[in-house]
């Protein structure tokens, strides 16, 4: 697969967790933790698999990692506290069960998003899966290597989440 982006991972981010708050401050959020929590724990386990999906960690993959971390989260991580949280989701990697439960999960912040787009008909669902797409080809790229196994975890869940707006209605256009 050949890739291009062009929004930086830490703009991406921020569009993700800033979508999911908006919803939650319509009141489509009935979680006990705030919705941000739930954004950036989606977006943690989600690049973490494409960091280490190809059982490798490099230092302009954590580069990305972090930027994307940052600008869901408003805090700086160091590479070790960052390398540490990619492994974590290498453990579900390498359970299949755990992995198929994740890549065909929609997170609850997005089931929000939906939510909210359908009553109010806006696209913010659409945006975040872009959003996730680009942030997912970035993380693909910082290695400058194609690996079968994170090309496989990012069509496999970005598929799940577009089908998951279809059948809602809500479409990515």
């Amino acid at each position: 697969m050949n890739y291009d982006i062009n929004v930086a991972p830490d703009e991406l981010a921020r569009l993700v967790v800033q979508a999911a708050e908006n919803a939650a401050a319509q009141g489509y959020w009935t979680g006990a933790a705030p919705i941000a929590q739930d954004a950036l724990h989606h977006l943690t386990r989600f690049l973490g698999l494409l960091l280490a999906g190809d059982d490798d960690i490099n230092r302009r993959e954590l580069t990305v990692y972090s930027q994307a971390l940052r600008g869901a989260s408003g805090v700086d991580a160091s590479h070790e506290d960052l390398r540490a949280a990619a492994m974590e989701t290498m453990e579900m990697a390498n359970d299949p069960d755990a992995l198929h439960a994740f890549l065909g999960e929609t997170p609850r912040y997005l089931r929000a998003i939906v939510a909210m787009d359908r009553e109010r008909g806006t696209r913010n669902a659409g945006q975040v899966v872009t959003a996730l797409s680009g942030l997912g080809v970035a993380m693909l790229t910082a290695d400058g290597r194609e690996a079968e196994e994170e090309d496989s975890i990012f069509t496999t869940h970005l598929n799940h989440l577009r089908g998951e707006l279809d059948v809602h209605g809500v479409t990515t256009d």
